[in-house]
């Protein structure tokens, strides 16, 4: 565990960071005069500032490696890599190094849900319920529960089920209120609407997303399945300590969890949301990423939940973040389109959300989001 000297340690080279980012801002006309590009001096300062943070707290943290992709102007500027895949081995971090992206699943499913949703397939406000044969849950409010209420965490489901959708004895899901009453994160209302999803599509959601999302985006290292070209490098799960605990090698796909992706493609993915959409150059146009990344829910003050990605309201600009979190993992996302900034952080270790909020913040600045309280977790 961190002690108070360490964390105003952390502070202060955050600090000097910035400073130093600073620094070379206010050079980068000079520099451009002479080496030809502004934003080309801005790209090193920033490198130079995550390259000398980074291992520094993967170290203080005991995370053995992680993955970065930076976004600037709406282009992937940086792709860096740091530490190991597993403690005590020699397989670096590299470029095609599998992550498990855990709840940074649920944005993509997002995507191709406003997909279907842009072809007129699937109605954003209509009856989920009216999709499928049989009722998913034994409640009459689920004839209220529709795609919008699932995106932004309003369903009225819990996150999981009791015993979880994954155990051996699941309890009965239940919705716990009246769907649209408030936010309460669910990923079993993301598992509800990928049935949907797979009714719809007459595919698994593995193939469709792969087909339709995936693909499209350039994002050629990673699936919502387990395959076997990735078991020669890929990211191992780690506890507090720094000790390699168990493998997951996920069998059916889950809208809400299963991805394994690379920083490089969950950076394409990024890039798509801050970059214009109306040149046919990616599957969503820019009105459907607009209705998605529009504050639905409110979460608390500044804070509220889209139709696929938590939002954050700043005086200038709208940011868009979502967490990842699976025991040994820890992943987060965020950028803005206003800005067309954005950044993903993948890690190996339990802690790897301290190691994250260093770099979200000399990328964007500092955010509330960053202390929500699921995206601060520490048990």
């Amino acid at each position: 565990m961190r002690t108070s000297a360490t964390v105003l340690e952390r502070r202060a080279l955050s600090i000097a960071l910035t400073g130093l980012l600073a620094v070379f801002s206010v050079g980068s006309e000079r520099l451009h005069a002479q080496s030809g590009g502004e934003s080309s001096a801005a790209s090193t300062s920033l490198e130079l500032a995550i390259t000398a943070i980074v291992p520094e707290l993967l170290d203080e943290y005991h995370v053995p490696g992680a993955s970065v992709a930076v976004i600037r102007e709406g282009e992937i500027e940086s792709v860096l890599y740091f530490g190991v895949q597993r403690a005590g081995s020699a397989s670096r971090v590299d470029e095609h190094t599998i992550f498990e992206a855990a709840s940074l699943s649920k944005p993509v499913f997002a995507y191709g849900a406003h997909l279907l949703a842009q072809k007129g397939i699937l109605d954003l406000d209509r009856p989920l319920s009216e999709y499928l044969e049989s009722p998913y849950v034994d409640d009459p409010r689920l004839d209220r529960i529709t795609a919008r209420l699932v995106l932004s965490h309003s369903s009225g489901f819990p996150n999981w089920r009791p015993g979880g959708l994954w155990s051996d004895d699941p309890k009965p899901l239940l919705i716990e209120f009246d769907p649209g009453e408030r936010f309460q994160y669910s990923g079993e209302g993301y598992v509800y609407l990928q049935r949907v999803v797979e009714h719809l599509t007459g595919e698994t959601l593995d193939r469709y997303l792969k087909r339709a999302v995936l693909e499209p985006l350039g994002m050629t290292d990673s699936s919502f399945l387990w395959e076997e070209r990735f078991e020669g490098n890929h990211a191992s799960r780690h506890d507090g300590e720094g000790t390699p605990g168990r493998e997951w090698r996920p069998q059916e796909a889950l809208a809400a969890a299963t991805l394994h992706t690379t920083a490089s493609d969950y950076g394409r993915f990024l890039q798509a949301l801050v970059a214009d959409g109306n040149d046919n150059s990616q599957p969503l146009l820019t009105s459907s990423i607009e209705r998605m990344l529009t504050p639905h829910s409110r979460i608390d003050g500044s804070l509220g939940w889209s139709l696929g990605w938590g939002t954050e309201r700043r005086d200038d600009s709208m940011l868009f973040w979502q967490w990842g979190e699976n025991e040994g993992i820890k992943t987060l996302a965020a950028g803005s389109r206003s800005t067309g900034a954005a950044v993903v952080v993948l890690t190996n270790g339990q802690w790897g959300r301290d190691v994250s909020r260093p770099i979200m913040e000399l990328v964007l600045g500092e955010g509330r989001f960053l202390d929500f309280r699921m995206v601060n977790y520490r048990p």
